[in-house]
């Protein structure tokens, strides 16, 4: 692994670490909530739009995290090419810093709430000898393994680790979050 693309992973791995004690407990109590929930409406005592679930959707929220990632490659992309022909641009390259930052604590708290739910699916599964538990647990596996790839890929391009640093690996990567942008305006997002 290049020493760059290792620096990063180590970046999201210590905001994790300083995240994990609140938002992984966040997340078992959620999931404990939402068993509750399921509980309270096969019984016929809970109706309506269950609280746990919608707490689960504001705290994993991957429209966030999608936003700050295709924002962040595209802003980078415009800096490394405004730099690349001659004309950096200050506030952009300070804007792309931010965005990095504000990106990689969105991760770091949506693994680790994910982290904390999926513990707690393991032990009721473990308890009830449900195969639910175990397939859910690994869901969450794959999909903080794809934020996290995705945080590298973008601060990868961010911080210009090459070949991001030409203009041609930066105006694809542009042109692929313009695209991106435009499949989720068309197509929504389910």
């Amino acid at each position: 692994m290049p020493q760059e693309i290792k620096a990063i992973a180590i970046r999201l791995l210590a905001e994790i670490r300083k995240d994990i004690y609140f938002f992984g407990p966040c997340g078992a109590v959620v999931g404990l909530l939402m068993l509750w929930q399921f509980k309270l409406t096969t019984f016929g005592v809970a109706t309506g739009q269950a609280w746990p679930t919608e707490l689960f959707s504001d705290f994993v929220s991957f429209n966030a995290f999608t936003l700050v990632f295709i924002g962040l490659i595209a802003i980078s992309s415009v800096s490394t090419l405004a730099r690349t022909f001659g004309r950096p641009l200050p506030r952009l390259e300070a804007t792309v810093i931010h965005l990095e930052e504000r990106l990689s604590q969105i991760a770091s708290s949506i693994i680790s709430f994910t982290l904390g739910l999926s513990a707690l699916a393991l032990v009721h599964a473990l308890l009830t000898l449900e195969k639910g538990g175990f397939a859910l647990a690994l869901l969450v596996l794959l999909f903080n393994w794809l934020i996290f790839c995705g945080f590298v890929a973008a601060a990868a391009i961010a911080r210009r680790i090459e070949p991001f640093n030409k203009w041609g690996p930066a105006l694809l990567a542009l042109v692929g979050a313009l695209f991106f942008i435009g499949w989720l305006l068309l197509k929504g997002i389910k």
